[in-house]
């Protein structure tokens, strides 16, 4: 169903928001789970759940409404989920009211994943750095570990150009080359 009918139908009165957010639990457990996985608390993977498929910005009294945080929660997970790039803040066009949506706009939101993307690889590139440094200090050699360390910094060296050049390109232009990649690898192999 799609979310213009979905809130048109609860518009009427025809489907409750409890069914809706039935429909949409497999978008809000989702969400829930990534913020888990980023060290975040399940208010920020609630918030951004509740946000998804919704056809309007929704204000912090509705926000409160239907996760069941304070108003202090929402605004301090609504400001980390701001400062992420994840959500918005949109001023109300009836009043000085703050309404809340999550960002669509694609070259952001690839921004945002790429950023945290690259800032995993360089927090294990630091680390390898840090404990060869250790080893060496202790002047310990251990060629198996040594071995491994080195095939692990190679990975994320070349994941880590990998993420820059994709910063170089947008989302669709990113697409178009792989494709044209693809196209060209299979036309060769014929």
């Amino acid at each position: 169903m799609s979310k213009i009918y979905l809130n048109f139908m609860s518009e009427l009165g025809i489907v409750k928001y409890e069914e809706i957010l039935a429909i949409k639990m497999p978008l809000v457990e989702a969400c829930i789970k990534s913020a888990k996985r980023n060290g975040w608390g399940d208010a920020m993977g609630l918030i951004r759940g509740i946000l998804f498929l919704e056809s309007e910005p929704m204000s912090l009294d509705e926000l409160a409404e239907k996760t069941g945080y304070s108003k202090t929660t929402l605004r301090s997970n609504l400001n980390s989920l701001e400062n992420f790039g994840l959500v918005t803040r949109v001023v109300s066009p009836l009043g000085k009211q703050h309404r809340y949506a999550l960002q669509t706009d694609s070259e952001a939101m690839r921004l945002v994943v790429q950023s945290t993307a690259r800032e995993e690889i360089r927090l294990i590139l630091q680390a390898l750095n840090q404990v060869e440094k250790n080893l060496e200090a202790r002047g310990v050699v251990a060629e198996n570990m040594g071995l491994m360390m080195s095939k692990t910094r190679h990975f994320y060296e070349e994941m880590d150009r990998v993420m820059e050049l994709m910063n170089q390109f947008t989302l669709n232009e990113i697409i178009e080359i792989l494709e044209k990649n693809i196209n060209e690898r299979s036309t060769l192999s014929i």
